[in-house]
């Protein structure tokens, strides 16, 4: 392993902006020579929103809905080659498994971009100075975000704010111990707050940058993360008044034709025409259906199949319910019946490639927020807004009176039904501390219906990841507990 992976060094592409280089660097450079005017520093902040693309698209909702009861996986027993994959959902991953190292990775290429853009930025001329407080801006949400979800998933993690000076810096004790996760969380919460300080309201800002409100909210989900809901509700409450409403009619939230629109808070940006066109939702179609679903970008790699809906997540919808029949369709051919993920399939305009967005924060999911808040502090009405959200889903968005006695538990239902397939279920049990006791029984459930399951699958219900193996030995990390050595 490159032993600069972990942070970004100056002889570390930037990915679309080679340009900023005429010759690749045979020396190493400091920060605080790299940029040197505002177009190279627009493009840097360029490539962190670039990073967050690739990790949201590759990785993210590996562990956000595959490591939960709402996905698993179509076993194909003719291709074993995806066996890294499968074993995040059936909990068997080592620390050696290529999918932890590959999210640790990108997750702190995006820190060490940010790091290096953070410390070049008061050495370069503006044409207008409110430019600069809007990239600073950027430049903390981005990075907030990835320490986030690295402080859920690792829990203490290296926390660095400094692109470093030298290699030998860059290797130091300093840069390379694991934070406790409450300084991690600490020092995320001042930055977002400095981010929504600096960031304009939505409209003000051109669509597929982080503004305002998506900083609002990253740090509502901060304080929630830390069952701080008194925090989070006049943030979400703030939300209220910046313009958001959700749209009248579910699928037209993903349609690539209505991108950016008032229910979106902050979409990860795809582009057939400009080269960034989607592939994901080409992973997710039944392995089996060759070209019946995929048509001219067919046919479906014998690898794909993931992200498949469980019975679990089929089980919460009533059929009548218009976000179940966007969000799940069910392929058959002569030897089964397979459900999958159908919420993005808009067709393809180029062989491969689709232009839809990907919701990374929604509306919808903030108003979801702000109703678990109030069940658990008070201070509102959570039924009034489970059924806003359900308006436009059901043909009577009225609470039954079994949800009303159990509202905590109405509130993650509706957030299943809502939110499937964007990446927020499996932090949704980890907040509300019932990840180990549902995947459990997710678990006997999933080993009942598939014969395919190992026995083993689903005894080992860790919470945190392991650290890369490959990082332990080469930087000498202290191990997460219940992970150390390659085996386990």
């Amino acid at each position: 392993m490159n032993k600069y992976i972990l942070y970004l060094v100056a002889l570390m592409l930037f990915s679309g902006c080679e340009e900023f280089l005429d010759e690749p660097p045979r020396t190493f450079q400091t920060p605080q020579g790299f940029f040197t005017n505002e177009q190279q520093l627009n493009e840097a902040v360029t490539a962190i929103y670039n990073i967050n693309r690739q990790l949201v698209n590759n990785s993210h909702w590996r562990f956000g809905e595959n490591r939960s009861d709402n996905t698993s996986f179509q076993y194909n027993p003719a291709d074993r080659g995806g066996s890294d994959s499968e074993e995040v959902d059936l909990f068997l991953m080592s620390a050696a498994n290529p999918v932890i190292g590959g999210y640790w990775n990108a997750a702190y290429s995006g820190i060490s971009r940010a790091n290096f853009a953070l410390e070049n930025l008061d050495g370069v001329t503006f044409a207008n100075e409110a430019t600069r407080n809007i990239r600073r801006g950027e430049i903390l949400f981005l990075r907030s975000w990835f320490y986030f979800n690295l402080a859920q998933l690792w829990g203490d993690v290296p926390y660095v704010t400094s692109a470093g000076n030298s290699p030998d810096e860059i290797l130091s004790d300093e840069f390379l111990e694991r934070t406790p996760v409450a300084q991690v969380y600490e020092n995320i919460l001042a930055d977002i707050q400095e981010a929504i300080d600096l960031l304009p309201n939505p409209s003000e800002i051109a669509s597929g940058r982080a503004n305002a409100g998506a900083a609002l909210m990253l740090k509502a989900k901060m304080h929630m993360a830390l069952q701080q809901f008194n925090e989070a509700i006049p943030l979400l409450e703030q939300m209220q008044g910046l313009g958001y409403t959700l749209l009248p009619d579910y699928r037209s939230v993903f349609d690539p034709a209505n991108k950016n629109h008032s229910e979106s808070v902050f979409e990860i940006q795809h582009s057939v025409a400009l080269g960034q066109g989607s592939d994901f939702m080409s992973r997710f179609v039944p392995f089996n259906s060759g070209n019946d679903i995929l048509g001219d970008s067919g046919p479906a790699n014998p690898r794909a199949g993931q992200n498949q809906p469980t019975q679990s997540l089929i089980n919460v919808y009533d059929t009548t319910d218009a976000r179940f029949q966007h969000n799940i369709s069910f392929y058959e051919d002569s030897t089964s019946v397979e459900p999958w993920m159908s919420k993005f399939d808009f067709g393809f305009p180029v062989q491969g490639l689709q232009d839809v967005n990907f919701p990374m924060f929604r509306y919808a999911d903030a108003l979801l927020m702000l109703a678990e808040c109030y069940q658990e502090v008070g201070g509102g009405d959570p039924v009034a807004i489970l059924e806003q959200i359900r308006t436009r889903a059901l043909p009577d968005p009225s609470l039954s009176p079994g949800e009303l006695a159990d509202l905590a538990q109405t509130i993650a239902n509706e957030r299943r039904r809502e939110l499937a397939f964007e990446n927020h279920r499996w932090f949704d049990l980890l907040r509300t501390g019932r990840a180990v006791e549902v995947m459990t029984a997710h678990g006997e459930a999933q080993k009942a219906q598939k014969v395919t399951v190992l026995a083993q699958a689903y005894t080992n219900i860790r919470i945190l990841l392991g650290i890369p193996l490959g990082q332990v030995e080469n930087f000498g990390f202290e191990q997460t507990p219940g992970w150390e050595g390659a085996s386990q």
